[in-house]
């Protein structure tokens, strides 16, 4: 099976509200965003190579205020962690949109994401 191709490779831009597969680690050090990540289900069940997938919240224009500068749009991206068993920790992230581009290709939801659900509901939707 070929290798996933980037959104630049298959000028595609990203879509708020789909989920992307980054392609490789982001970062160095305590802060890097790895590529595939150790998930276990609230049933146990063992994913120890998950992909790490980017949600797209957001797609927005150059310095938008909170964001962070960039002379291009910025992409706000959600992901997931499991600090532990069971548990799902929400995260976000913003890229320039080139950057965000080379570093993603077309993803998919992740099994973790029926989980996080559940415990936002479990929780009185807080997340």
């Amino acid at each position: 099976m070929a290798a996933p191709s980037s959104l630049k490779d298959s000028g595609t831009a990203p879509e708020k509200g789909k989920w992307y597969s980054l392609l490789s680690d982001h970062g160095d050090g305590v802060g890097m965003l790895t590529k595939s990540y150790h998930y276990t289900s609230p049933s146990g069940e063992e994913h120890p190579d998950n992909p790490r997938q980017l949600h797209v919240l957001e797609v927005v224009e150059p310095a938008t205020y909170g964001v962070g500068y960039s002379n291009e749009e910025s992409v706000l991206c959600m992901w997931l962690d499991s600090p532990s068993p069971g548990r799902i920790a929400v995260h976000h992230i913003s890229f320039p949109l080139s950057q965000f581009q080379e570093l993603v290709a077309e993803g998919e939801e992740p099994p973790e994401f029926d989980a996080l659900k559940a415990q936002q509901a479990s929780q009185g939707g807080l997340g």
